[in-house]
């Protein structure tokens, strides 16, 4: 993937410093400097990472996260011990996701267990395995629940009516954490929307037209809508609970409905201490993982850890000093600094 990234036409390579300052520069013409340095690492790590449909494209979508000038500080409202509700005011899923994670990190810290609610955010949280990254380096684990607008048909329903609505969770351990992030959906949003730009079809089973069939035509699928991870009731059914975790119960949209009170996610951080502690669990994540790369596979294949390529993509670009940028992007960018 990356021999045919530097060979396009299309991309250009930027050395990552240069580009960290030109995000953060385009940010700081809507955002606080605080602000804006919490949403630049959302998209820097997407991009470096590969997941490029959650990096620096999100500062030029049209109709998505940054349209809307910064209006509002968000606010922090039904405080316990161990939990708080974000209300986002209508600012980036990426920067609210943002303060959800540093305030759930924080009541851990303080109280061995944080729960977040965030709702009223606009667009998305950006990729899950950031936020997983940073709570697990702060030896703590990690649950997350991203709602997002109805995008999926549940099963047996031609009609969008669950977001895409990620999930993730993340185990500390002393050599690198252990992080799986999924969509409840069959293909991602930013990819569906790659193919729609490209021509390409779809791959098979991942997206039916308006009137319920199952199409591999990116338009109709645009118009139509995605289906569960495994076209089954079990994908549908983890869309389901993201849904009413994430939307109903922050008191965001849910199913549709309810669009003024905007996106809602979900952080739960839990401290190893409450069932056992650090270091124990550090020693047997250990084994678990050895043992895992020690069995048997089939065919001769690899034994994969989830969440180690993103991270290793991730680390790799840092270790060249450069990453590859669609050209067109990158001036869109550098033309809003200079309006």
């Amino acid at each position: 993937m990356r021999d045919e990234i530097e060979k396009s036409p299309q991309s250009t390579s930027v050395r990552i410093p240069d580009l960290d300052q030109l995000v953060k520069d385009a940010l700081l013409t809507e955002f606080s400097d605080e602000h804006a340095d919490l949403i630049k690492d959302v998209l820097m790590f997407g991009e470096l990472s590969g997941r490029t449909t959650h990096g620096i494209t999100l500062l030029a979508r049209r109709d998505g996260v940054f349209v809307s000038h910064y209006k509002e500080e968000p606010q922090y409202t039904r405080r316990t011990l161990f939990s708080t509700i974000i209300d986002g005011k209508g600012n980036p899923g990426v920067l609210v996701g943002s303060l959800a994670m540093n305030e759930a990190i924080r009541l851990a810290k303080e109280n061995h267990i944080g729960i977040v609610g965030a709702k009223g955010s606009s667009g998305t949280t950006g990729c899950l395995t950031y936020y997983c990254e940073k709570i697990a380096k702060e030896d703590l684990i990690g649950i997350i629940f991203s709602h997002t607008a109805p995008l999926i048909a549940p099963f047996n329903i031609k009609k969008a009516l669950f977001g895409t609505n990620p999930i993730a969770f993340a185990i500390p351990h002393s050599q690198q954490p252990i992080i799986f992030d999924m969509s409840t959906s069959a293909i991602a949003y930013g990819t569906l929307m790659e193919h729609k730009a490209e021509g390409k079809e779809l791959p098979q089973n991942v997206a039916i037209d308006s009137d319920g069939n199952v199409t591999t035509d990116p338009e109709k699928a645009v118009r139509g809508a995605t289906l569960p991870f495994d076209a089954s009731y079990k994908g549908s059914g983890l869309a389901m609970m993201v849904e009413m975790l994430g939307g109903l119960w922050t008191g965001a949209s849910f199913e549709g409905t309810h669009q003024e009170d905007g996106w809602g996610s979900i952080f739960l951080t839990l401290s190893p201490d409450l069932l056992s502690d650090e270091e124990t669990l550090n020693e047997r994540t250990s084994e678990f993982i050895e043992t895992l790369l020690g069995a048997p596979t089939s065919r001769g294949s690899m034994t994969r850890i989830p969440g180690e390529n993103t991270l290793r993509t991730r680390d790799a670009a840092l270790l060249r000093g450069d990453v590859h940028v669609n050209s067109a992007l990158l001036k869109q960018i550098k033309d809003k600094l200079k309006k």
